[in-house]
């Protein structure tokens, strides 16, 4: 309220606040990413070899080391494949690849290997199986699933065309 045409102290005082609290609240969204802590690779790691069929991502796990342990992810992001991947060793050398975009906000999704599914970071927290189909949450797509192959020291993922 201002008196004789003065913004007194209680209004100035307010004022402030309620702007500081929305900068505060705009910083934290501007802070938000849609990035998870799933390390990503790049080449020499991985290259990606074309047919007329598909794209062949060809990961060299000697220079993927995260790779071999069990319960471990990587991510690739790479402008040539339609979608970034994620990459985990599910155990007893088996691995699992899927678009690591949610199809619900396009947050990435990580690994819980103590759990056996995939997760969204966001906060719908929602929960894919092996298979990319959703076991919990807000999507009503699954993630995409890809094969994967193991040649000797290689792992091989198929991406159509």
């Amino acid at each position: 309220m201002k008196v004789n045409g003065k913004v007194t102290r209680r209004e100035f005082i307010s004022t402030t606040a309620a702007v500081g609290a929305c900068m505060c609240g705009l910083n934290g969204c501007l802070l938000f990413s849609l990035e998870g802590d799933t390390p990503q690779i790049r080449p020499p790691a991985y290259a990606i070899e074309a047919s007329d069929k598909n794209l062949e991502i060809v990961i060299d796990i000697g220079k993927a080391p995260d790779l071999l342990t069990e319960g471990n992810a990587v991510k690739i992001i790479d402008s040539r494949i339609k979608e970034a991947i994620i990459i985990a060793n599910t155990g007893q050398n088996a691995f699992t690849v899927l678009s690591i975009a949610c199809p619900h906000n396009g947050f990435e999704v990580e690994y819980k290997h103590d759990q056996k599914i995939f997760k969204c970071i966001s906060v719908s927290r929602a929960e894919f199986a092996f298979d990319g189909q959703v076991l919990n949450g807000p999507p009503r797509k699954p993630l995409t699933s890809y094969p994967i192959r193991r040649q000797d020291d290689k792992l091989i993922v198929s991406i159509a065309v």
